[in-house]
């Protein structure tokens, strides 16, 4: 190779690298610049995160010099509390009416899995199939069901308890009611607290709610507007912080589950008076029904309009 031909090559070497070697000085000083010290990051949180400024659970608090033992308790904990949730006691609360159950329509039931199948109470609210599954008076629907449940059964609740209506299938439901209660997660239910048969990706029944209440006895002169708000301001805990909300938002048809953490954040007192409400209330059957479908989300802890 000639004196020519070689500096031909060096000058096509020197073309091609200098790009590549100002590239990677580029990286390198954005790297020293903007992306910071994993190690550190990873010791020691950052003062923006969250973390960093919350103060240590107290149940860890005599570990705080004992990384070792800190670490135990924490991993033991987490074994317990997978061990909790894998016992969890469930039971199965059913609304139906003497026509739905002539009509074949609870037959279902003799086919609820287990452990459910353990535990199931069937309500038929005007031919109760026993004293014990009773209810005061057939007014509101599923709602006397539920509330009746609670309140007889506050003392002996299963950690989740699924609240269901006594037909097979139903235009609100994406599956068999058999389906439904064979694929609930009892270990979520306990984790939130209260969670909808109805599984949709946003809001329905959505509800700007009236800004004033009323007298019950004046029901008649008002929409369902005005009687959520009065029923919300009557039954909402105040000095918890709860508040009549703007808008409200609730799952169709009120079939649900819920914990029983959730359910006994409110007295057996607190239960008794809301059913009694409904029963005093001047509204239907359906309508009075349809008013708890809004709010028993509310009632157990989660957000009025999501």
């Amino acid at each position: 190779m000639g004196i020519q031909s070689r500096r031909q090559v060096r000058a096509a070497l020197v073309f091609v690298a200098r790009p590549l070697l100002f590239a990677m000085f580029i990286t390198f000083c954005a790297r020293v610049l903007f992306g910071g010290n994993k190690d550190a990051t990873a010791l020691k949180p950052s003062p923006q995160d969250p973390a960093a400024s919350q103060p240590e659970p107290a149940r860890y608090a005599s570990h705080a010099s004992h990384q070792s033992n800190h670490d135990h308790h924490h991993k033991g904990q987490s074994q317990s509390d997978r061990l909790d949730l894998d016992r969890l006691t469930t039971a199965l609360v059913v609304a139906s009416t003497s026509k739905s159950v002539e009509a074949g329509e609870t037959d279902w039931l003799a086919d609820v899995p287990a452990p459910w199948k353990n535990n199931v109470f069937h309500y038929v609210t005007d031919a109760p199939l026993s004293p014990d599954l009773a209810v005061p008076v057939n007014k509101g629907n599923e709602a006397m069901v539920y509330l009746t449940y609670i309140i007889d059964h506050y003392d002996t609740l299963a950690d989740v308890v699924l609240f269901h209506h006594g037909h097979r299938r139903g235009w609100h439901q994406a599956m068999d009611s058999i389906d439904e209660v064979r694929q609930l997660r009892p270990q979520y239910v306990a984790r939130r607290g209260y969670a909808s048969l109805r599984c949709l990706p946003g809001c329905e029944n959505i509800i700007v709610l009236a800004d004033y209440a009323v007298e019950r006895s004046q029901f008649q002169r008002y929409g369902r507007d005005v009687h959520l708000t009065t029923l919300l301001d009557d039954f909402l805990d105040k000095d918890a912080g709860e508040r009549v909300p703007v808008k409200l938002a609730s799952p169709c048809c009120a079939q649900f589950a819920a914990s029983r953490k959730a359910i006994q954040r409110r007295s057996r007192a607190w239960w008794t008076s809301l059913r009694q409400w409904v029963v005093d209330t001047p509204l239907s059957n359906m309508e009075s029904g349809r008013l708890m479908e809004h709010t028993w989300h509310m009632w157990l802890g989660n957000e009025s309009y999501q």
